[in-house]
């Protein structure tokens, strides 16, 4: 027994570590370091979008791949994923060019894309037969955890040398180090066990397309806070300390977002949940465009902390139930959905904030997609006449 629980305690450390990897570092990373360098290398808000869209088109591509081919062995494709994330951070640091920062981040969405994908799928399967479901989304922690120290430590090396370059690259060290315990505790004989019973045929349904869209229009609302809120709070309260604060505020909330909502799921429908997490998320954001003052912004990163990665892990949980078939196909399909969002909303705020001088309509965009992606959470099959 002591031996089952170490191990379990193993694959969730593993399965941290790389969550944190893809989607701490991987994607939110960027957000800290970003009025930095547009300040430095005197970037626009619209390329700075463009340079965090191609992020989010390579975590599309990186989607899509295990639709196309089916794989079996996660270890290595997690580890060899979560090395390759941390080498495109630590690239970032080495050049000014556009090109080249537009070549690392698509590299490095396709990376995070199969290092989340992967771990999900390998949580899943490896706890599917455990009475305790909440072993499956620990990992999800992760995201919360990467914010937190990828923040601190931006902030902290920041101090001590100025130029955004460094920033990058010391988070390459940290991710190097946290490739240890993926590669240490992952099983090297674990293999995903197929169904023996033979394929089953994949189903696509109305209620899977409403959740998929719903995580379209949350990609796109979530993602533009996500990427300029350490310049709005740089730019609106005009000290260093805020747009290091804000995020990482953000990232203390996210830790046991998870926890909490799948914990409140047992009290409530899971679609009705999403729309009460999704609708947490619109409520932070929608603080941020009726009153800018500093106790508002705060709240409004305690609620995007909070229903961020709450919202991530119950649509996942929500699609796979309502879609018959392969586990990973229902997983890339809504992920693929998820990162079109992505692609667009930091291309198009970016847009509407250097035309406007102003992060007003970016704001507001979001708020329209994160309310409309609560309404397509609710399963259409409750409105159904009975």
């Amino acid at each position: 027994m002591m031996k089952s629980s170490n191990n379990n305690l193993k694959i969730i450390l593993a399965g941290i570590c790389s969550t944190l990897i893809a989607i701490g570092f991987g994607r939110f990373i960027y957000t800290p370091i970003l009025p930095n360098m547009q300040n430095d290398l005197n970037f626009s808000s619209t390329t700075m979008g463009i340079i965090s869209s191609y992020n989010y088109f390579g975590y599309l591509v990186g989607s899509i791949i295990p639709i196309i081919w089916k794989f079996s062995n996660f270890r290595n494709i997690i580890i060899f994923s979560s090395i390759f994330s941390v080498i495109t951070i630590y690239l970032m640091g080495f050049t000014t060019n556009l090109r080249l920062f537009i070549i690392l981040r698509f590299l490095c969405g396709i990376s995070s894309a199969f290092g989340f994908v992967f771990t999900i799928s390998l949580m899943f399967n490896f706890f599917k037969d455990f009475k305790n479901k909440t072993l499956q989304l620990y990992h999800f922690c992760g995201i919360g955890l990467g914010i937190v120290i990828g923040t601190t430590t931006v902030w902290i090396i920041s101090t001590i040398y100025p130029l955004w370059n460094y920033q990058w690259i010391f988070i390459g060290f940290i991710g190097i180090l946290l490739c240890i315990p993926i590669i240490i505790f992952i099983p090297k004989q674990y293999v995903l066990k197929n169904d023996t019973s033979g394929p089953i045929k994949n189903k696509f349904k109305l209620d899977f397309f409403t959740i998929s869209f719903g995580y379209f229009f949350f990609g796109i609302g979530y993602i533009i806070f996500g990427t300029f809120i350490s310049a709005i709070a740089k730019d609106s309260f005009e000290i260093s300390l805020y747009q290091y604060l804000s995020w990482i505020i953000v990232g203390i909330f996210a830790i046991p977002s998870v926890l909490i909502w799948n914990w409140i799921s047992r009290k409530i429908n899971i679609d009705s949940l999403l729309f009460f997490s999704c609708s947490t998320v619109a409520l932070g954001v929608s603080l941020l465009f009726f009153n800018n003052s500093l106790n508002y912004f705060l709240i409004s990163c305690l609620f995007y902390g909070l229903g961020v990665p709450g919202s991530v892990a119950l649509v996942l949980v929500e699609g796979k139930k309502r879609f018959i078939g392969n586990v990973n196909i229902s997983v890339a399909i809504m992920t693929s959905a998820f990162s079109i969002g992505q692609i667009l909303g930091p291309y198009i705020s970016g847009i509407l904030i250097d035309s406007e001088n102003d992060y007003k309509s970016s704001i507001f965009l979001a708020i329209v997609c994160l309310v409309l992606s609560s309404i397509l959470m609710l399963n259409p099959k409750r409105f159904k006449k009975s």
